[in-house]
């Protein structure tokens, strides 16, 4: 099937969606946030694809009459993230607050801080001139005359720099063209994630392999597409596109050894424990021999990957083999207490059941834990 025909059949089912949203209010309960556990300690969303869809839609669909529901879908955007998203600011959520944020209504000033106030990378990345497109005079009016209890840090926000507004409608502006009103103005890449948060795993793969196919064989082209195919789940694809990057890398030992590995992590993952370990026996053949030098951290990552990969080894003479030798390279590493290095040292030993290798790693947490509190102070 071509690009345009799965960018048609991606879009019908948003577009009903939205219109059925638009026809019965009662329907917005299935877009609502709605929190789940999951084996691995995680919260996820259940509506959060059904949400987005809604939300994609909308982005092609402008019309006055639907800001109550974009009103809707931003509270819950920002609910799903401070209950579920510890950290990252994605175009679901700014998505939702740049449509709210056309129709320039004051009062919406309130519910754009809140998103703003999630997390700290929210803070950093959700603007402040959302909340000023109803004009910077009438949003310092509304602060003023408000009792909300961020009423003084809003205000200094506002009036701390001289923001203008011609500056608020260049940046409205800059976000039309990066969330576009046609379609046809998407590139392939935003084709490709949007197809993720709707959880069309094989359109979003064809997206994002078509775009690549177009693109440079850099590194941030490699780079891009393999962090893609590894996030769906398309582990095999995405180490071989990895091994071009490791092909690609220049002499500086640093960068050949992140970008082995990343391939070693790659094949850890699909299960492949004899290529990943040849693949670590490159990186240390790379990696500096002074632990102390610069590239310390990727002697951590590397202990790490390879403490990792003890529970796949094949038997458990080699699973003990592995782990005696990651201990002996663990030595003389500094800052234990990053990375999580030592708690990889404790799953192995776990998984081998060695109870001296548990009690040396134990102490060794309690005193990378000490040099943490000093360190940090």
């Amino acid at each position: 099937m071509s690009t345009a025909d799965e960018q048609d059949r991606l879009l019908r089912e948003p577009r009903i969606a939205l219109e059925r949203a638009r026809g019965d209010q009662a329907t917005w309960a299935d877009l609502a946030y709605c929190g789940q556990g999951t084996d691995e300690g995680r919260v996820t969303d259940r509506n959060r694809a059904a949400r987005f869809a809604v939300l994609w839609a909308l982005q092609y669909d402008r019309h006055p009459h639907d800001l109550p529901l974009l009103r809707f879908l931003l509270q819950q955007q920002i609910t799903y993230y401070r209950e579920a998203v510890p950290s990252g600011l994605a175009p679901d959520l700014t998505l939702a607050g740049f449509l709210v944020a056309e129709h320039r209504q004051v009062e919406d000033l309130w519910l754009h801080w809140a998103a703003k106030n999630i997390s700290f990378d929210t803070a950093l990345g959700y603007h402040l001139y959302h909340l000023l497109t109803a004009g910077i005079a009438a949003s310092i009016e509304a602060v003023e005359a408000s009792s909300h209890p961020d009423h003084d840090r809003v205000s200094a926000a506002i009036t701390a720099a001289r923001h203008t507004d011609a500056a608020v409608e260049e940046w409205l502006d800059q976000q039309r063209t990066l969330f576009p009103a046609d379609p046809a103005d998407e590139g392939l890449q935003a084709w490709a994630h949007h197809a993720a948060r709707l959880g069309e795993r094989e359109a979003s793969r064809l997206f994002m392999t078509e775009w690549a196919a177009g693109e440079t064989r850099s590194d941030t082209t490699l780079n891009t597409l393999q962090f893609h195919l590894a996030r769906l789940g398309y582990l095999a694809e995405a180490v071989e596109v990895q091994k071009e990057a490791v092909a690609l890398s220049d002499s500086w030992p640093g960068a050949k050894a992140s970008k082995l590995l990343t391939l070693a992590r790659l094949q850890r993952r699909t299960g492949d424990f004899a290529e990943a370990w040849h693949t670590l026996q490159e990186v240390q053949r790379v990696l500096p021999p002074d632990k102390h030098d610069v590239e310390q951290g990727t002697w951590r990552h590397f202990v790490q990957e390879c403490f990792l990969l003890v529970p796949i080894a094949p038997d458990p003479s080699a699973a003990r083999r592995l782990l005696a030798a990651s201990e002996q390279d663990l030595q003389g590493i500094p800052r234990l207490w990053m990375d999580g290095v030592l708690d990889a040292a404790v799953a192995a030993a776990e998984h081998t059941g060695d109870p001296q290798a548990l009690h040396r790693y134990g102490v060794l947490q309690q005193a990378a834990a000490r040099e943490r509190a000093q360190e940090l102070g």
